[in-house]
């Protein structure tokens, strides 16, 4: 009997061993690739946490710097431009405190009164607003706070506003935050030519202008003096070293000291007299804390009735 062999369905080769050896190597390059990505990725993201986890540790460590700034300058026996508040480290840890007043700013439940009016608008024009971009910002700001809804010459009440279709402005009440400033009529000029025009105006306080605090422009503008006056007047607080908030500074203990150097006569004193203030109620911590060139925080508190025996009651912590 003839013994007939089937067929396998199978038509392809086995594998030799050169190829098998082939296969294996290529697996074994797939393998050590994709490890190599692995491992790559995962430096990447150690790199990335590590520098993360370095910055977060910077703005720990600046935060309690300015932190501990602020408790020495609330200590009643620490006087203003104390050596102790401006320290350097040797490691590059920066401390830098001031104290002074919220008297430095016009504080914007006033801003419907016309002495202030008449002083934003005079601040305006220094900044590099005309007569007219100035008139219109400081009214409207007026026209905001004040509680009726009769527009002033250069302000604006409900009708402009609504124009812009804002039919709610202005709110007719005093602003809760500066930055709703910027929604009133005029403001985005002033922005434009002044970036820091919050360091002008405040929420707390009593209102008046502090003599030993004001920058230059704002007492030019509020007093109506000269601007050599108002800048010999700075110069005076600032001292010898002419930087204000150091050892050497000067502070006026007397009106007459201010009417004097400012070169105000009689009428033009009356006009002010009772909005100014050789110490605003509130006191301005300002403590600044840099950790090297990386990183840098600002904690402002603000305090009411402090004292040579006290050091105040926290109204505001404002943290930049």
């Amino acid at each position: 009997m003839k013994l007939v062999l089937s067929r396998s369905q199978f038509s392809g080769r086995f594998p030799g061993p050169g190829s098998r050896r082939g296969i294996a190597l290529m697996l074994v390059i797939f393998a050590v690739t994709f490890i190599g990505l692995i491992v790559v990725s995962l430096l990447q993201i150690s790199q990335f946490s590590w520098e993360e986890s370095s910055l977060e540790r910077g703005k720990f460590q600046a935060k309690i710097l300015a932190e501990s700034g602020v408790a020495m300058a609330s200590h009643p026996k620490i006087e203003r431009g104390d050596p102790l508040l401006r320290r350097e480290y040797p490691d590059g840890r920066k401390l830098e405190v001031r104290i002074t007043s919220e008297g430095g700013r016009i504080l914007v439940s006033t801003l419907s009164e016309p002495l202030f009016i008449e002083t934003t608008q005079e601040l305006f024009i220094r900044w590099g607003l005309d007569a007219t971009q100035a008139a219109t910002a400081a009214e409207s700001l007026a026209d905001w706070v004040d509680s009726d809804r009769e527009a002033r010459t250069n302000g604006a009440e409900t009708d402009f506003y609504t124009t812009l279709e804002y039919p709610d402005f202005p709110a007719n009440e005093p602003f809760t935050n500066l930055d709703q400033m910027l929604l009133v009529r005029g403001m985005d000029q002033v922005a434009k030519v002044q970036p820091r025009w919050r360091d002008y105006f405040t929420l707390y306080g009593d209102g008046t202008i502090d003599v030993n605090a004001a920058p230059a422009d704002l007492i030019e503008a509020f007093f109506g003096s000269t601007p050599d006056a108002a800048l010999s007047l700075v110069g005076t607080r600032a001292g010898n070293d002419l930087i204000e908030g150091t050892e050497d500074d000067y502070r006026f203990e007397s009106f007459d000291e201010v009417k004097v150097l400012l070169g105000m006569a009689e009428d033009q004193w009356s006009r002010v007299s009772a909005d100014i203030s050789l110490e605003n109620a509130t006191r301005r911590i300002e403590s600044t804390a840099s950790i090297g060139d990386t990183y840098v925080y600002r904690l402002i508190v603000l305090t009411e009735g402090a004292d040579d025996k006290s050091v105040g009651t926290p109204v505001a912590r404002i943290n930049e």
